[in-house]
């Protein structure tokens, strides 16, 4: 199982760091952040939910970080992770403001902000695909012409 150096992967780096932008922002300033996204802070469990949603988001970073410690297949599942996570925030957003549990500004905002992380991280799955193909193709090319001989 070779590695793959994901500094290959520039969205991977995008990812990350809005990973650790949003966890440090939930973390150290849930008041603000929920102001940001136009959610009630006060009598409700919005800071709470913020910090542990900060932690997750450290934890993704840093998992993202460390990704060039992973096995290529291992890499591509963690990606795929990171979006499954996101897509399923975004839908969770999108629901309480069907439900009227947030203000639709309030869910249409925290929604944009999951579905970006989804593009990011598609995005990063799709380079570091196409990345891991062009590092294996001529070596399995040189390979099969050697075979021939």
């Amino acid at each position: 199982m070779s590695k793959f150096p994901l500094q290959l992967v520039p969205s991977r780096r995008a990812l990350t760091t809005g990973r650790f932008i949003v966890a440090a922002t939930h973390l150290f300033s849930p008041r603000l952040a929920a102001q940001f996204f136009r959610l009630a802070a006060s009598g409700t469990p919005a800071i709470p939910y913020s910090r542990m949603f900060a932690i997750r988001n450290a934890a993704l970073g840093l998992g993202l970080q460390r990704m060039d410690s992973f096995t290529r297949p291992q890499q591509q599942q963690f990606l795929a992770v990171n979006i499954v996570m996101d897509s399923v925030d975004a839908a969770a957003f999108l629901a309480a403001g069907l439900r009227r549990d947030v203000s639709r500004t309030s869910a249409m905002l925290s929604a944009a902000v999951a579905l970006s992380a989804v593009v990011a991280g598609s995005t990063a799955l799709i380079e570091h695909k196409r990345a891991a193909a062009r590092e294996t193709g001529p070596t399995a090319t040189a390979l099969s012409n050697s075979d021939c001989k």
